[in-house]
């Protein structure tokens, strides 16, 4: 099922940046498709890994990055382009497919294939030695010293690489993204379920109380100083896995069966298999726990560095923009922002399908509005350095993608960045349409979401295929950034424990917690 192509409803929702759309590109937005794909390249991996301090604020740490800031230019390039990427899948593609998936559980590939080099120009000809005398002009490739050698190069670098004795499988990152761009992968629409929020104070509700509306024409607000009521701000406290718990509580108040659904998790972590189809350098992990046929994908999060006051008034100023962004009833007009609590929160419970695999997955929404007819849109909130000629283009191959990911697995059509400078100044504000970004990353050859689906695909089934019913795993990505391995865990989270107890005997009280931990 296609996610739908949002016109009309939403060309005046944000303020002077409606301005930017001209009919010219309004009528195009059929024929840009929705989330596509592109790109070649072999086979990669890291997570695309987000938390609402990384995935809601999605400013990251100083190194962001570059913007969009040419969408309304760029209208008349993708549009005069369109004849020339035919041969390009765009997200039509891969959304119509049959619901079945016609592939089976990859076979683990044997090793580190490069074949396409071999014979190129011989064995001799100023490459290696071909026993006809005469050194050639590179040495031949092997484990000699100095750490270079195998192919590719990385069996010298890696040969000592000592495997996990908690070992269970492996998937190795060698299909290249050429590959993979040629497989049409399922992805429904998805549909929302139910959801909850979570207050001040840490209580949770199954309603949508904790559902902010959209600020209309928030242009208004540029020159905000997004350090306002920093002094006040309440940090988000690491649930663990009593997060997950209030999730799957969320799951059996609304009676949701899961008898047929294959995987129950966080959006984080399918932001986390998507995205390691091209990030290569950010490790990951996350529990995989199989009970009555469904696998519950638990979030774990790796230590991260100390940060710093800089660090933290960063991260800061992405919860600063969501509040300038929405409706405060308690706020009156030009007041400051004061008492942001990074604790409080909607999630969106939404059903998918990815491949053959029914997915059940908790999503956090920002905010959202209302067309005239009254369908509800949820708007995903950004903020990023302002760009300049250094910085766009990896702002377009690395956070447009996790942008792209984020918003593109729970149906979000539109996401709002608010570009601020080095001080925490809001100089702009843009809308993306999310169907158009991955479009632009397209054209430009950067990525494809034909990529990332693709990918995830064959994680899935990779995954489903080989946990065992009632066992307990760690699936990570860490360094060399070489293959998923999936490793065997000492205990399940108690959330879990308890969810499925509490399914099977809905009047009993859940059993005892558990006292090991999960490594």
């Amino acid at each position: 099922m296609d996610i739908p192509l949002m016109k009309n409803p939403m060309d005046d929702l944000f303020g002077e940046d409606s301005d930017n759309d001209s009919r010219s590109s309004r009528s195009k937005s059929s024929s840009s498709g929705n989330a596509s794909s592109s790109s070649s390249g072999s086979a990669s991996s890291s997570g695309a890994s987000s938390s609402k301090g990384g995935d809601g604020d999605g400013d990251g740490g100083g190194a962001d990055s570059s913007s969009s800031s040419d969408s309304g230019s760029s209208g008349g390039r993708e549009e005069r382009g369109d004849d020339r990427v035919d041969s390009y899948r765009n997200n039509d593609n891969y959304t119509n497919t049959p619901a079945l998936s016609t592939y089976s559980i990859p076979v683990l590939p044997a090793g580190w294939s490069n074949d396409n080099n071999g014979g190129r120009g011989g064995m001799g000809r100023g490459r290696w030695g071909n026993g006809r005398g005469g050194a050639g002009l590179l040495p031949r490739p092997g484990p000699f010293p100095g750490g270079r050698g195998g192919r590719g190069g990385f069996v010298g670098r890696y040969q000592n690489y000592q495997r996990d004795e908690r070992f269970v499988s492996e998937l190795k990152l060698s299909k290249s993204k050429e590959t993979l761009s040629r497989k049409s992968t399922v992805f429904q629409e998805p549909c929302e379920l139910t959801s909850y929020s979570r207050v001040e104070g840490g209580e949770v509700f199954f309603d949508e109380r904790g559902l902010r509306l959209f600020k209309r024409h928030v242009s208004e607000d540029i020159g905000a100083d997004l350090n306002q009521g920093y002094d006040t701000f309440i940090e988000k406290i690491d649930l663990g896995s009593e997060g997950f718990g209030d999730f799957l509580a969320s799951i059996r108040a609304k009676n949701i069966s899961l008898e047929n659904i294959h995987f129950v998790t966080f959006r984080n972590n399918l932001n986390k298999i998507l995205g390691a189809a091209y990030n290569l350098h950010e490790p990951w992990e996350m529990g995989v726990h199989k009970r009555n046929g469904t696998i519950y994908l638990d979030v774990h999060k790796l230590p991260e560095r100390p940060q710093s006051d800089l660090d933290r008034r960063r991260c800061y100023w992405g919860y600063c923009f969501e509040s300038l962004a929405t409706e405060d009833p308690g706020r009156a007009y030009g007041e400051d922002i004061h008492h942001v609590d990074a604790n409080v929160e909607f999630v969106s419970v939404v059903k998918t399908k990815l491949g053959a695999h029914r997915v059940l997955m908790g999503a956090e929404m920002d905010c959202c509005d209302e067309t005239d007819e009254g369908r509800r849109i949820y708007i995903e909130l950004k903020t990023s350095r302002e760009l300049d000629d250094r910085t766009v283009e990896r702002f377009e191959r690395e956070k447009l993608l996790k942008f792209w990911i984020q918003s593109f697995v729970a149906g979000v059509p539109y996401i709002l960045v608010g570009y601020r400078d080095d001080g925490g100044r809001l100089v702009r504000t843009e809308r993306l349409r999310t169907k158009d970004i991955a479009h632009r990353a397209r054209l430009k050859n950067y990525w494809q979401g034909g990529v990332c689906l693709a990918f995830a695909d064959e994680v899935l089934c990779w995954l489903y295929g080989t946990v065992k019913e009632n066992e307990d795993y760690t699936l990570q990505f860490v360094h060399p950034f070489m293959r998923l391995e999936l490793l065997q865990a000492q205990s399940c989270p108690d959330a879990i424990t308890n969810h499925v107890h509490l399914l099977q005997h809905p009047s009993s009280p859940p059993p005892p917690p558990s006292s090991s931990v999960t490594p």
